[in-house]
């Protein structure tokens, strides 16, 4: 009997397109019937021709599934228009590249699926394309190993590239021999990525990317299992890769979390790869949120998106890899909560409705730690460049906040040019990263430059040395509490003798979230504070907050520390290509920034800043006072009936108004006289109006909550 690749049983995938694939099978031939009106240019356009592959797979798999010669016709039309042209790619790493690769898959799957339905001419002719283009891709990924996608692991050319010339090669081996030498490459490869890849399943090149190239990596994992036996699925990394696409969803499902390169908010979701993780792991989460999407976010996800070629090709994948068992389940039970250690990503939700409060922030070495600490070893011991960091920001310590259907606290989501004043972070004398310094040397608009910034090579991380990390020093989430510690000065210029730059995070489930940023240098420095929205933040002059307006949902910024600080509201247009195969695709983004800077030089620096989203029409508005003594500060939050005293201190020596401890910071928060929960940190005693509530000289906890 004939194996088809990716599929496991055509007759079953037969006997259900009228019963339980019923709507898959109806999306596939949709799509097909899409195909039909598409005039194909006889000689290759000035543009990406990624969609040309998974035409070939869907109109194949629809002739497999119906036997109706039409499908197969137009398979016909599209594979040999796509053989006829002399290069595959256009502008950059033609032959070579993401144009090349999606091709491979597909017609690969089509060679494999509909190739004895071929007269033997058409046969040879497509055989004799896929030998030469493939020939042409490993050749490429061989002659420039360890300077390019070949030996990119943590990045999506090499899964996707490396995929689809996987898909070709078993479509191809029983008639061409020399096919083996890739398959054995790229098992290789493979082995590499699926046990060197974040065991927390993060993906550093953001939500849009995780979304790009994450079918071709369960593809790969699928194909190596049938042919080979190997079985990656148990890797850490897929098992818990939906996990950090789940908790990186915005509240309304619809849209993502976007940083690092996330064009839109639109682009991040992918029926088939929800299904197939359903499927493997008869995971409900993943299967409910395949669903969701299907039946109600398609479209949108389809026009909006500035994924290419998209997410409507996906429907044979779709069909194969749906698994009606799964039954689905609502992410409600899940935590609120979430770390990834590997990116050093925190996420904090209200609830799982959809007008929730979404928080995230993140700092880790540059492409997270796995990547970081592998590709360091790597590249000393054979003098490679294993780290294309393109698609990672210089966003360290910064974060995104969302609510009430509003995005209130945005991220830029995709800039070749990475700095880190078009991030929610902290710059020192209006710059940030150490890697910065890299467009001193010239911009994007060379087009050399462009060339190797898009390969990976020109980018602000080229130069950072080993050393040169942020990381999240503290995650605490339990009994009400969430709290965490982003530390990131060794990444700032060494000159700027930065020594210290740590945010914390303390979220109480009051709805706010408290900001503490201390950063210590040996030298004077202008502290800029920034905060982007899409609105513009307006100064309110009853309590010297500033809010932004945007839609459903608003953010109240509450400025503590410094006392005597300076105030500004600046605009920030970035505008960029989408990719160099489009190079007329320019995305704009305006962004309205609300800068906190002091007034006058200082070594080191606090801010302490309350955000408060809430709704634009009717909410409970905040009190807000600064608390402050000779060792110590702090913030008095009022919120209808209830009463928080936030305090830190450096030294652990707080007491104010009934507060003593000697604790780094302490949090009590009040109804009336009555107190309701109280968490210290790096404390061993704790008094409250005169009685003492929590003692332990011999503290074996840093972190003491209780929960009233």
């Amino acid at each position: 009997m004939k194996e088809y690749l990716l599929i496991k049983d055509i007759e079953k995938l037969r006997n259900e397109k009228l019963t339980i694939r019923k709507s898959h099978l109806i999306r596939l031939l949709e799509q097909c019937k899409w195909y039909e009106s598409q005039k194909l240019a006889k000689e290759h356009p000035p543009t990406s021709i990624t969609y040309m592959g998974m035409a070939a797979a869907n109109l194949s798999l629809a002739y497999l599934l119906t036997e109706q010669e039409q499908y197969l016709e137009e398979a016909k039309r599209w594979i040999f228009t796509a053989c006829r042209y002399e290069r595959w790619g256009y502008g950059f790493l033609v032959d070579v590249d993401l144009s090349a690769s999606w091709l491979l898959f597909g017609f690969g799957l089509a060679y494999n699926w509909i190739g004895d339905k071929l007269k033997p001419e058409e046969k040879q002719e497509f055989l004799d394309k896929l030998i030469l283009q493939g020939n042409k891709m490993y050749n490429y990924g061989e002659e420039n190993r360890g300077n390019c996608w070949s030996t990119d692991y943590w990045q999506n050319h090499n899964w996707i590239n490396y995929t689809g010339l996987l898909t070709t090669a078993y479509a191809i081996v029983p008639e061409y021999k020399e096919a083996q030498k890739w398959i054995d490459t790229i098992k290789d490869n493979f082995d590499k990525v699926f046990n060197w890849m974040p065991q927390d399943g993060s993906d550093y090149e953001g939500t849009g990317y995780w979304r790009y190239a994450i079918n071709f990596l369960l593809a790969a994992a699928d194909l190596i299992r049938q042919k080979e036996g190997i079985d990656y699925f148990n890797t850490p990394f897929l098992k818990n890769t939906f996990y950090f696409r789940l908790y990186q969803s915005a509240p309304n499902w619809e849209e993502n979390v976007n940083f690092a390169d996330v064009h839109d908010t639109r682009s991040s979701n992918s029926i088939s790869a929800y299904y197939k993780i359903a499927s493997e792991y008869n995971n409900g989460y993943a299967q409910w949120f395949g669903n969701l999407v299907k039946n109600k976010f398609l479209f949108r996800e389809a026009y909006q998106s500035k994924i290419f070629p998209g997410i409507m090709p996906e429907a044979f994948l779709e069909y194969i890899w749906y698994d009606e068992t799964v039954p689905e389940k609502h992410p409600k039970d899940l935590p609120l909560t979430k770390y990834f250690p590997d990116l050093g990503l925190v996420v904090i939700r209200s609830s799982w409705d959809e007008d929730a409060i979404h928080f995230s922030i993140k700092a880790s070495p540059p492409g997270g730690k796995a990547q970081w600490e592998k590709s360091w070893e790597l590249d000393l011991a054979n003098g490679w460049r294993t780290r294309s960091l393109t698609h990672y920001h210089v966003d360290f310590n910064s974060f995104i906040l969302m609510g009430y259907g509003s995005r209130l606290a945005i991220d830029e989501g995709f800039h070749r040019t990475s700095r880190a004043k078009v991030h929610n972070m902290i710059t020192v004398d209006d710059t940030g990263c150490v890697g910065e310094k890299i467009w001193d040397e010239g911009t994007l608009e060379d087009p050399e430059l462009f060339d190797l910034n898009c390969k990976g090579i020109y980018n602000v991380w080229r130069d950072v040395k080993k050393d040169q990390i942020a990381c999240v020093e503290d995650y605490i989430s339990e009994d009400g509490y969430t709290f965490c510690t982003l530390e990131s000065s060794k990444l700032y210029y060494p000159e700027m003798q930065l020594n210290r730059n740590a945010r914390r995070v303390i979220y109480s489930e009051m709805g706010y979230f408290i900001l503490l940023d201390e950063l210590k240098s040996d030298m004077e420095h202008k502290y800029t504070w920034r905060l982007h929205g899409e609105q513009f933040a307006k100064k309110q002059k009853s309590d010297n907050s500033f809010v932004i307006k945007n839609g459903t949902g608003a953010l109240s910024i509450y400025p503590v520390f410094p006392e005597n600080a300076k105030y500004n509201v600046e605009r920030t247009v970035i505008n960029e290509i989408m990719t160099p195969q489009r190079p007329d695709d320019i995305r704009e983004i305006i962004l309205k920034t609300l800068c906190i800077e002091n007034d006058k030089r200082e070594k080191n620096m606090y801010f302490l800043n309350v955000l408060y989203p809430h709704s634009s029409f009717e909410y409970e508005p905040l009190e807000v006072k600064h608390i402050k003594g000779n060792d110590f500060i702090g913030v008095e939050i009022k919120k209808g009936q209830f009463i928080e005293k936030f305090i830190y201190s450096e030294n652990g020596s707080i007491n104010y108004k009934g507060i003593k401890t000697d604790a780094n910071w302490v949090s009590v928060i009040k109804e009336g006289e009555k107190i309701v929960k109280y968490a210290l940190y790096q404390g061993t005693n704790l008094e409250i109006d005169g009685k003492e509530v929590f003692k332990n000289p011999n503290k074996t906890n840093k972190f003491e909550i209780i929960n009233k």
